[in-house]
């Protein structure tokens, strides 16, 4: 057909509502071929008698478009209780008269609206550094706008610190000298001499024969040809005890037939052991020379 508003309901105010005033506004479908403007009245009624009434328009609808039909003036309830509503919308040159009226509807009105909450007064101050709400980003995920400053924390690397560096597999050189920490021999490869196999080692004849007592001997300095007596075992050469130095070089004429040694104390001398005459070397020791035969060389 050319020319059709139907009426669909009441869409304003619900069929439940607080107090409160209200612009009614009716539900109404362009059913024409024709775009078309609606328009009608609405009026109230509570307990049988009219108590409001307003007319309805609506924009212009396009064919089989749904849309709202507004009263001009507001409805404001006198008080709590049910209402009926009821109206009539149309359109010029409505071909189906039927569907024009709004079927009475009732409202239920409960009572006062909710009152508003206060409008929340400015107070970004609070929130702001040194304020009694400050934020704090503390833990929360994501990045913050601005760069973030590193603060103080040379603490939290060092020993003991929460992040503690840690420079096991690093490569390059410390700036620092490092002391050595105490460690176990199994640092070392090869493994170092103890004090214990060093001693073993210096008492052993079978280490420290004659040559090797000669080979030892000093080479540089006051005095050259003395072989210290760490180097030598006891008992690899006769007569020799952990106090001598050995030598092997001229002292006096004629030359001595056998191994001249440095004697510090003033005791008896060592069983074939006899005094020598030494030139003045270092004072306060005394030279002795060694005569297997108790006869050989003298010096």
């Amino acid at each position: 057909m050319d020319y059709d508003v139907e009426v669909l309901g009441l869409k304003t105010p619900a069929s439940t509502s607080p107090l409160a005033p209200y612009r009614l506004v009716v539900s109404v479908r362009n059913n024409g071929i024709h775009a078309a403007v609606a328009s009608g009245y609405v009026r109230v009624y509570s307990a049988g008698l009219q108590i409001f009434e307003s007319e309805v328009f609506s924009n212009t609808l396009a064919p089989g478009v749904t849309g709202d039909c507004s009263s001009i003036g507001y409805w404001t309830p006198p008080a709590e209780g049910f209402y009926m509503i009821q109206g009539y919308v149309s359109t010029p040159l409505d071909q189906v008269e039927p569907n024009n009226n709004l079927n009475p509807t009732n409202v239920h009105i409960t009572g006062t609206p909710p009152t508003p909450p206060t409008p929340v007064a400015l107070h970004a101050a609070q929130h702001e550094e040194g304020g009694s709400d400050e934020i704090s980003i503390e833990g929360l995920p994501g990045r913050a706008a601005d760069q973030q400053e590193a603060l103080a924390h040379v603490a939290s690397h060092q020993a003991g610190g929460t992040d503690a560096l840690n420079v096991g597999g690093l490569l390059g050189q410390l700036a620092a000298d490092q002391p050595a920490q105490i460690h176990s021999n199994s640092r070392h490869n090869p493994v170092m001499t103890t004090a214990a196999e060093l001693e073993s080692h210096r008492l052993s004849i079978a280490a420290h024969p004659a040559a090797t007592n000669l080979a030892n001997r000093n080479t540089t300095g006051p005095e050259i040809g003395l072989v210290p007596s760490t180097q030598v075992a006891l008992g690899s050469e006769a007569g020799v005890g952990p106090r001598f130095l050995r030598l092997d070089r001229y002292w006096g004429s004629p030359v001595p037939t056998g191994l001249i040694c440095l004697w510090t104390d003033l005791a008896p001398n060592p069983t074939g052991w006899t005094n020598a005459l030494p030139p003045s070397m270092i004072t306060g020791y005394h030279y002795i020379e060694y005569s297997p035969l108790n006869g050989g060389g003298g010096g």
